[in-house]
């Protein structure tokens, strides 16, 4: 086995400089509201996943609650309203609507009610926040928790299926270890089922690491009934649904579906694609969800909503709002659609299952 002692990534960390530099730029020259003449479109989507008061204390994970609060502050002042996925629906096909943004939230984290929940209730901005069955059971193979609690409690982590053994003594050299597993896993999505081995390994109770960090069935139910939340599906597995052959992939969406309609006794209408592009095999995924009755499907692509997701619903692009480098001016710049741009070359605006 090889001892390593992980760096950061050169080419990770000018990629992320560069965008912030990008935004930064677009929006202070005025150039991000040229742009969103042709690509914000009628509203945009952001997604989070869990909020911190100290990033550090997550190895640089999360969305400090600072920013998440600065960046609802800033769409605000730029014009937008916060709606719900159904109304921004309604607003696509309305041509006199407002702009508008939505908050999404993945994976059920506690965080979303401790710390973002009073921001959102200050600024009156609704949420809907996507929900695997197995995170409520803990039953999951959170394998991006187990990775991040082993680089936090060890000095030394032995990897065998990576045939490497991290040195992770300093702060910096524990990131540099979750960002170089995470990018292994990120490789090929099978090397998750590889993993709840080495958590065991390595004496991390992956059970535990999930109570630790997402709300129970108690606190599923308690947050739906908030006038400002409402829980949608996200799989029963939260597996990359591209893996999965038909029968599969319908028996992940639609138990959680069930699942959440027992727990919540309604209806259960939104689907979130697990870890977006590598859940997506082109419009397979897209076809089970409708099929399964849902009204619509968000994924991780960045765009804005345009009058075709009225009736296109099942691909809805989705802008990335937790970042760590200049998170006001990357959110702005998103919503007014400087990432479709660079996505598409500056070729068409509007996201549609197509270009899946």
């Amino acid at each position: 086995m090889l001892t390593i002692v992980p760096k950061p990534s050169g080419s990770a960390g000018l990629k992320e400089m560069v965008r912030a530099g990008l935004s930064v730029a677009a929006t202070a020259s005025g150039v991000s509201r040229l742009l969103a003449r042709r690509y914000a479109g009628r509203g945009v989507i952001l997604m989070f996943h869990e909020f911190t008061r100290s990033p550090r204390a997550l190895l640089g994970q999360g969305c400090h609650i600072d920013d998440f609060d600065a960046i609802l502050t800033a769409l605000r002042a730029a014009g937008r309203d916060f709606v719900s996925l159904d109304e921004a629906l309604e607003r696509c096909a309305d041509p006199a609507a407002a702009p508008f943004a939505v908050l999404t939230f993945d994976d059920g984290y506690r965080s979303n009610i401790e710390l973002a929940l009073p921001v959102m209730e200050r600024h009156g901005a609704p949420a809907t926040i996507f929900v695997p069955t197995g995170m409520v059971t803990r039953d999951i193979n959170a394998w991006w928790l187990g990775l991040r609690q082993l680089a936090l409690d060890l000095a030394q982590i032995d990897m065998e299926p990576m045939g490497e053994r991290l040195v992770t003594g300093t702060w910096a050299e524990k990131k540099a270890a979750l960002d170089r597993m995470t990018a292994w896993v990120w490789a090929d999505f099978a090397r998750a089922s590889l993993l709840p081995e080495i958590f065991r390994g390595h004496g991390i109770a992956l059970a535990d690491v999930v109570d630790l960090h997402v709300l129970d069935a108690a606190g599923i139910v308690a947050a739906d009934r908030h006038p400002l939340l409402r829980i949608e599906a996200h799989t029963t597995t939260h597996r990359a649904l591209r893996l999965l052959d038909e029968d599969a992939l319908r028996a992940d969406i639609g138990a959680n579906k069930i699942f959440l309609e027992e727990l919540l006794q309604r209806p259960v209408r939104w689907f979130a694609y697990p870890y977006g592009r590598p859940s997506i095999g082109g419009t397979r995924e897209a076809e089970v969800v409708r099929s399964l009755g849902f009204r619509g499907a968000v994924t991780t692509d960045p765009g804005g909503l345009f009058p075709a997701h009225h009736t296109q619903s099942f691909l809805l692009p989705r802008q990335n709002g937790e970042v760590r480098l200049a998170p006001v001016a990357h959110a702005r710049a998103g919503a007014d659609g400087l990432f479709r741009a660079l996505a598409s070359r500056g070729g068409t605006p509007c996201l549609l299952p197509g270009d899946f």
